[in-house]
């Protein structure tokens, strides 16, 4: 339910992104052998093409590539005895958007809950406590450190209640581990300064790796989700491929969800009974907000239904209720003369700065921060913001 905020500005950044991207993953093809499928598809077709194109292309390409007789030679690829090429990239993708710093602060589909980046640092004071403690994260920076071999670090510890220092460098495991710390760095990675950067986000398929595996590793069939919406509510639901889909894929560059939802109270600030009707509003079952299909679009209503929109926002009025108890205390003529009074004592305090101050700046600035687009669309009705 939000646009997806991609670190780039231009088309040179984007394109920069993409060949990012395609760098990230070509090494996990054959790539003259899938180009050479690919191009007998259409000319235009490349391992690239799929992994970084948008979204609006990449429909047109599932339909193409699911239409070819080629179809059943380019599934291997992605998929080999019913496992996903996708699933061993899952943790390399999701350490991509963190790396270049993706503004990811609320699951894209709901806008309810955070999806936010946590880091942790890891200083470690002497060989033996990088030896001994070290976690697997950290182990598995190293490029010299295999995935078995980590996971016998880890087991050796468990094993052992009481590690005896000598017996250590008698481990061909941990000699390397030592002569890596000695000199501080391996593939430039300061071993004795480390930050891990820890995701709270799931990747959802918008079109479904069980029918499209060739788009299981394209970028913007990717949406970074809460795990509520992807597991619980989505979990094997599918959106309906049809034109709609590029309108209210959060990854699409033809989102137009703002302007194909609203939230909507039963008054506006255009209401002549509107003074009145805010009065009224005690608590919060004296609220009522439907979500407006304005389009009345089926792509709109399913997703609505698929992610249980209207009762899980209903669950959260209290927001409307804070919101509406601050406009009954501030009207637009209270904060003027507020500003007014601190303009007096010598601080400059705008009449918009307030609002922020009072309302939260999520209405006037897009983080995409949780519940912003509800927000908003009760503010405009609340005569907050135009």
């Amino acid at each position: 339910m939000r646009r997806i905020k991609y670190p780039y500005s231009d088309n040179i950044q984007k394109d920069k992104f993409k060949d990012d991207y395609y760098d990230l993953l070509k090494n996990k093809f054959d790539v003259v052998k899938i180009d050479t499928i690919l191009k007998k598809i259409d000319s235009d077709y490349t391992l690239k093409k799929i992994l970084t194109d948008d979204f609006p292309e990449l429909m047109t390409i599932s339909k193409k590539i699911k239409n070819s007789k080629y179809e059943k030679k380019i599934k291997p690829f992605f998929t080999k005895k019913s496992e996903y090429l996708y699933d061993n990239c899952q943790l390399k993708i999701s350490s991509f958007l963190m790396e270049k710093n993706m503004e990811l602060n609320t699951c894209h589909y709901c806008n309810i809950d955070f999806i936010n980046i946590t880091e942790e640092h890891y200083q470690f004071n002497s060989i033996k406590d990088f030896v001994l403690y070290a976690p697997y994260d950290v182990l598995m920076l190293i490029k010299e450190i295999k995935k078995d071999t980590a996971k016998r670090i880890i087991k050796y510890r468990k094993r052992s209640h009481i590690i005896k220092w000598s017996n250590l460098l008698n481990d061909s495991i941990y000699d390397r581990l030592y002569k890596m710390y000695k000199t501080r760095k391996s593939q430039g990675l300061d071993l004795r300064n480390i930050i891990i950067k820890r995701n709270h986000f799931t990747l959802d398929h918008v079109l479904p790796k069980s029918e499209y595996n060739f788009l299981s590793l394209s970028i913007f069939n990717l949406v970074p989700s809460c795990n509520s919406c992807n597991s619980k509510f989505k979990h094997q639901k599918e959106f309906t491929v049809n034109n709609e889909l590029a309108k209210i894929c959060p990854s699409s560059h033809n989102f137009e969800w703002d302007d194909l939802v609203n939230f909507k109270l039963k008054f506006d600030i255009n209401d002549p009974e509107f003074e009145r009707k805010i009065n009224e509003i005690k608590e919060v079952k004296d609220i009522e907000i439907k979500i407006d299909n304005t389009y009345s679009l089926l792509g709109v209503d399913e997703f609505i239904e698929i992610f249980k929109l209207k009762s899980r926002y209903e669950f959260h009025k209290y927001i409307s209720l804070e919101m509406i108890e601050n406009r009954k205390l501030y009207s637009d003529s209270n904060i003027k003369e507020i500003s007014d009074f601190f303009l007096e004592k010598g601080i400059l305090k705008s009449v918009d700065s307030l609002k922020k101050d009072i309302f939260g700046k999520e209405l006037f600035e897009e983080n995409n921060a949780p519940f912003e687009k509800y927000k908003r669309d009760i503010a405009r009705q609340l005569g907050l913001i135009k």
